[in-house]
């Protein structure tokens, strides 16, 4: 006998929604990376075409998430286990 999740996950990929599902965790990824400090200064986390869209609530927050972009996108790339995110881009 196999679990649920087996059957459910052979489903997704048949029908090629185990990557959408993955993309869609995302931004609940971002949250948990980054901790609740950094999500207050946050007003919006979305995901498209591999680009990672983080929108900050100030300039002095751009500034600090452009200076750990990179590091946030190795870290959830790692998370994800490939190259889902090209690129976080800090608005």
């Amino acid at each position: 006998m196999k679990p649920l999740s087996h059957f459910l996950q052979t489903l997704l990929t048949q029908h090629g929604l185990a990557e959408k599902l993955q993309q869609a965790q995302i931004p609940e990824l971002f949250r948990q990376h980054v901790g609740t400090t950094v999500m207050r200064r946050v007003e919006s986390v979305t995901f498209h075409n591999g680009e990672l869209l983080v929108k900050a609530s100030s300039a002095l927050w751009r500034i600090e998430l452009r200076m750990r972009a990179e590091n946030i996108r190795r870290a959830l790339n790692q998370q994800l286990g490939k190259e889902t995110i090209r690129i976080v881009t800090i608005l």
